[in-house]
Formats: C-alpha cells, structure tokens, sequence
C-alpha cells in the first residue's frame, strides 16, 4: 500500500512540474523576454522577441494604452495583450468593473539599430484636465545589436 502512495505521490510530482514547464515555455514563445518599466535601455539581439510590460487597470476604469516606434524598421510590432493579476480572472475572465493585471506589447528585433519605444496610456480618453493629468507614458530605448 505504501509502495502504492509513493509511486502516486511521484506521478502527481511529474505531472505538475511537466505542467508547469509547459506553461512556462508557451508564456516565454508569446512573451519572450519580459521587459520593465525598471529596465528603461535594453540591449537585445536580431530575431530577439521580448514584451514592454506596463501595468493595466482594465478597459472599464478607462486605461487605454498605445505604443509608439521611432525609427520603423528596426523593431516589428507582434501585437499586445493583457495578463490578468488574478488566478481567477485569468481563468473564468474578470468580473464587471474589474480586471487589473499587465499588459505586453510584444516585439521582434528585426533589424541592427537603436530604437525609441513610447507606451502611453490615454485615461478616460484624456477627455478633460483630470483624466489628462493622470495619463502617462513610459518610453524604452531598445537597442539592437
């Protein structure tokens, strides 16, 4: 019966971790490396995919963030996407109002160069003093080489 429980127990240990690197080598072919706003230049090399990571209240509280590239050529845009802060939200989505979390926009180095990357986040559409004032952008040097 012992016997039993342990080559369970090792089984179960497989599982989870095989699991676990699973999840971890798809999150790094998405992502790449992850990026920031503590890490303002980056050093990456050609065909190097890597995300600029900024934080995310969601949609409904009025966050709306863009991303700026000067000069084209150097970096391709792969496009962005929000990592829910939450276990729950991230499985079942966020609930009405909710939905804080990061978000990623992701690049591939194309081209040797040094390039300038500016997210911004346009709050509540930066429709008056207030959601202007409380606006914001964060910009990256990324150089390829």
């Amino acid at each position: 019966m012992r016997r039993v429980f342990v080559w369970s127990l090792a089984v179960v240990i497989i599982v989870v971790a095989g699991g676990w690197g699973v999840l971890t080598l798809r999150a790094h072919a998405i992502f790449g490396t992850k990026i920031t706003e503590g890490e303002p230049a980056v050093r990456v090399g050609p065909g190097d995919r890597f995300s600029l990571a900024v934080p995310d209240r969601g949609a409904s509280v009025g966050d709306s963030w863009s991303a700026t590239v000067t000069p084209a050529g150097v970096l391709a845009a792969e496009g962005n996407r929000k990592v829910m802060s939450n276990f729950w939200d991230r499985v079942l989505g966020p609930e009405a109002g909710g939905g804080g979390g990061t978000r990623y926009f992701t690049y591939t180095a194309e081209a040797r160069g040094t390039a300038r990357v500016t997210l911004a986040n346009c709050f509540q559409g930066c429709r008056d003093d207030y959601s202007r004032g409380i606006s914001r952008s964060v910009t990256w040097t990324v150089t390829v080489g």
